[in-house]
């Protein structure tokens, strides 16, 4: 039995396939009944039986209250699908199961599939990860690998033909039915890796049948006298209007299909009228149409293209060529629009609706099966063997070296290493501190080895030595990228506030592992009501937590707590995420000697259409305010760049309204997603010119301290101001606001304090308190008596005395609301 998974599965939003490695390749399984390699997605009930693949997708027009298809989508979110035949509500993770079980009848070699890799998107987030997992394992798998899309599509294009043609950068340009991912890869001889990836999980082939049967479809028949009255069924959403809407979408992927190697195609439609008499409608799409109607999508997909070359410092002719994945880049629009845009090679040599299941099986033909083993008790763990090891994880040789450093006295010890089939075996040597082994490797598979330790006996001793794989004749990747930041939530106590401390950064590799030590930043009472709070959210490190999304979160409440936790006291937070990201969060208290640790498997996210709608308008009138302030100050380049943000902004709202006139439930997460990235590059216009701004105000306010401090030598000063600009490079050349900010305020208080100490200060600051009305003191009497004194003291030129007199008038002002909205802030309780 193999002791690698093999198989692998692309869960596709309209069509999804099943593969296993082999020895000689990759075979796709085709279904026993029709003999497709691939299975549309798509579920329905009827009466007490489930169909899925096919014969549901021909219902769908028929009965679309109990035919649901799409819903990939919907991956981790909160949507449910109503069965109106068992009065149920499905998940969308329901759902993929029961297409998951149906790809497993595909399955003819009689092997019982119990691990399998399969494929999601790679801006799947944490959320949508974790529902595919349980997708998965709902479906009968034991274990169940998560693989990027654009991943497995690299591998299966770069394990197909020459090697030494490939070297370079790619760019992988994955559009499916339901999702758009692109990425930027690197190839060498010897490595593949993923350097970074954009992407809308609301894009793909699917909104293209939507925009047909909206923008010409029914433009055609609500034109037809005879069917006109179908215009108002439209509007109320009625069931047998739903049913023709089903039938308008196939019809629109049949023709969508056609409209790939023909100029135009007629549409035939079977309607009745309102007495129930057929009427026959033909409706001629042209291919000019089509493009029309998807045009304004497609160029939003390059736009990501172009900020993501943009953001990797790449200009096009840096990238070789395009690598295309997905049967919606079989569309001439979609080849056209990348040529004439990148002027780049485009690369279809493997096909685009079985890339990726053939590099995914490719993949779990390196990927070891985790096989749960009881572990043997040691009667003596001190006598375990340890030892650092070192080989490469895939190899195009036909041998390899294994370097073993033991950092245990292995003095009469012997080592022994074996490939698992028998092929390579070393024979038991003399262990040295440091061996030095050529490995042996069979072609085209993944080489397993054992390295067994022995005593002066022979039998064999407890180590730390794990099994070793090595993957021969095949590309494949170490690890994956991670698509976000993954950061902790921490308390600033200065600002009130919480902000973000990165713990793994974007495009980090899987898996991944950090312990962070912080304090505790306020006092935690056992009988009191603040509890400890480990957020960990995703997202972007520089943006506010609350724009972030959260992953986990370890709530402490302090009656679990042994003895209070009290303010400074030490702890630890670690971190672990695997390959498929699984969060592992463990919180060790050292003062109570605590541990409070959990597993994270959220699956569940929801977008209010509302509060989207809100953020939208919200979001074009700051566009315009700036925009008109802007032209008032006549910068006309940052005008510019607002007219074509609102201009994009406006196309959003034109989304909103027709989501509003379409039957897709989709349509509200792609929008969703465009008004999410369209915010971000509008918050960075902004963040670039206040950058600037606390940039100039920085080094001028240096400039003016540094003077100060040489005019007055105070050396107190010069150590404050050496600490501080000491890390004014990493500070000024980063991109976060918040940090530079806090490194302005760092020279503003030393400016301030270097001013309050000198008689020009507090001379100035008497004038300034001096004029301010009596009411605005707490005691006005106290105020007008201080007011005398501190004239008295300037006019004997008693500076020490005049300082205290104005610190004891600033203590009369009313207390800042920065100071009262303090008590109210909570946080986290992490410092």
């Amino acid at each position: 039995m193999s002791s690698t998974i093999d198989f692998a599965i692309d869960l596709g939003t309209t069509n999804s396939a099943i593969a296993r490695s082999t020895h000689g390749g990759v075979d796709v399984f085709k279904n026993p009944l029709d003999l497709k390699q691939t299975l549309p997605s798509v579920v329905g009930f009827r009466r007490n039986r489930i169909i899925v693949g096919d014969k549901a997708r021909e219902l769908l027009g028929k009965d679309p209250e109990n035919v649901f298809g799409s819903f990939k989508r919907k991956m981790g979110t909160t949507e449910t699908f109503f069965v109106a035949n068992t009065s149920e509500t499905k998940t969308p993770v329901e759902l993929s199961a029961y297409v998951l079980r149906e790809l497993k009848t595909f399955v003819h070699t009689g092997e019982e599939v119990a691990s399998v890799v399969i494929t999601i998107p790679a801006s799947f987030d944490t959320i949508q990860s974790n529902a595919t997992k349980k997708a998965g394992y709902e479906a009968g798998f034991e274990e169940v690998v998560l693989l990027q899309e654009p991943i497995a599509a690299c591998l299966a294009f770069a394990n197909n033909g020459d090697r030494t043609e490939k070297a370079g950068k790619w760019l992988v340009y994955d559009l499916g039915g339901g999702t758009f991912d692109v990425a930027i890869a690197s190839i060498n001889e010897q490595e593949l890796k993923i350097i970074d990836h954009r992407g809308d999980n609301f894009l793909g082939g699917l909104d293209f049948d939507h925009r047909m049967v909206t923008d010409i479809f029914l433009h055609a028949i609500f034109s037809n006298p005879a069917l006109a009255y179908l215009k108002k069924e439209y509007e109320e959403r009625t069931l047998d209007f739903r049913r023709l809407y089903q039938v308008l979408l196939l019809k629109a992927e049949e023709a969508k299909k056609q409209l790939s190697v023909k100029e135009t195609v007629e549409v035939e439609l079977e309607i009745n009228d309102e007495d129930g008499i057929e009427e026959e409608i033909i409706i001629s799409v042209t291919r000019d149409q089509f493009n029309n109607c998807i045009h304004e999508k497609l160029s939003y997909a390059l736009d990501l293209v172009e900020e993501l070359l943009i953001d990797n410092e790449l200009e096009p002719a840096d990238i070789q060529q395009v690598i295309l994945v997905g049967g919606s880049t079989y569309i001439p629009l979609v080849q056209e629009l990348l040529k004439s845009r990148l002027r780049i090679e485009v690369n279809a040599s493997v096909d685009p609706t079985t890339a990726v299941v053939v590099g995914a099986a490719q993949y779990a033909a390196g990927k070891q099966k985790k096989v749960k083993v009881a572990k043997k008790e040691v009667a003596d763990s001190d006598n375990e063997v340890k030892a650092r090891i070192s080989y490469p994880k895939s190899s195009m040789d036909s041998e390899e070296v294994l370097l073993l450093d033991f950092e245990s006295d292995i003095e009469s010890h012997f080592y022994r290493i074996r490939r698992e089939d028998g092929g390579f075996d070393t024979g038991i040597r003399n262990a040295v501190p440091k061996v030095r082994e050529f490995l042996t490797l069979a072609p085209d598979r993944l080489n397993n080895f054992k390295v067994e330790v022995l005593n002066a006996q022979h039998a064999p001793v407890p180590t730390n030595i794990p099994e070793i794989g090595i993957l021969h004749g095949k590309f494949n990747i170490d690890g994956q990228p991670l698509p976000n930041d993954i950061c902790l939530e921490v308390d600033d106590l200065e600002e009130n506030r919480t902000k973000l401390e990165v713990v793994f950064p974007k495009n980090s590799i899987l898996p991944l592992n950090k312990t962070v030590y912080r304090e505790v930043s306020k006092t935690i009472y056992r009988d009191g009501q603040d509890k400890l709070i480990v957020n960990v959210l995703e997202g972007d490190r520089y943006a506010l937590p609350e724009t972030n999304q959260a992953i986990g979160i370890i709530e402490i409440d302090p009656a679990k707590l042994d003895m209070d936790l009290v303010k400074g006291s030490d702890l630890e937070i670690r971190m672990e995420i695997s390959e498929s990201r699984d969060l592992r969060v463990t919180v060790y208290l050292n003062q109570t000697d605590q541990e409070f640790d959990h597993v994270f498997n959220s699956s569940e996210k929801y977008v209010s259409t509302t509060r989207m709608e809100d953020e939208l308008s919200l979001l074009i009138h700051n566009i315009r305010k700036d925009l008109g302030q802007k032209e008032r100050e006549e910068d006309f380049e940052m005008a510019t760049t607002l007219r074509e943000y609102l201009a994009e902004a406006m196309a959003v709202e034109e989304e909103v309204a027709l989501m509003k006139n379409t039957l897709s439930g989709d349509e509200k997460y792609h929008v969703c997603e465009r008004k999410r990235r369209l915010a971000q590059k509008y918050d960075q216009l902004g963040k670039h010119a206040r950058l600037t701004k606390l940039r100039v105000e920085y080094y001028q306010l240096k400039e003016r301290l540094k003077k100060r401090i040489d005019e007055n030598g105070d050396k107190s000063a010069s150590l404050r101001f050496g600490e501080i600009v000491e890390h004014e490079n990493e500070v000024m050349k980063g991109q976060s606001v918040y940090l530079m900010e806090g490194h302005v305020k760092k020279l503003e208080s030393l400016n301030n304090d270097l001013y309050i100490n000198s008689d020009e200060g507090i001379i100035d600051l008497y004038h300034r308190i001096s004029i301010m009305d009596n009411s605005r003191f707490s005691d006005e009497k106290l105020a007008v008596n201080y007011k005398d004194q501190g004239q008295q003291a300037l006019a004997r030129q008693n500076y020490k005395e005049l300082k205290v007199i104005v610190f004891n008038l600033l203590h009369l002002l009313p207390e800042k609301e920065e100071k009262s909205a303090w008590k109210n802030f909570k946080g986290t309780g992490i410092g």
